[in-house]
């Protein structure tokens, strides 16, 4: 809610956006599952944890490597 919470596609950098937790938390109630639409939700989040893991991934790595200095 605190990015602004709409759902246009943003033409510029100071346009509101809606984040992918809160496009999977308000439309997953109103979807058919099993659905195109449930689906492609159920790909937004595999895609949201797979840049997390990235990040944690790289984030721990770097931590490690500057440990061992």
């Amino acid at each position: 809610m605190a990015s602004g919470h709409a759902i246009n596609i943003p033409t510029s950098p100071f346009d509101s956006v809606r984040a992918l937790t809160a496009t999977i938390a308000s439309e997953l109630g109103d979807t058919v599952r099993g659905g195109d639409h449930w689906g492609s939700l159920f790909t937004l989040g595999i895609l949201l944890f797979v840049v997390t893991f990235v990040i944690n991934l790289t984030a721990d790595i770097v931590v490690r490597g500057i440990r061992k200095k």
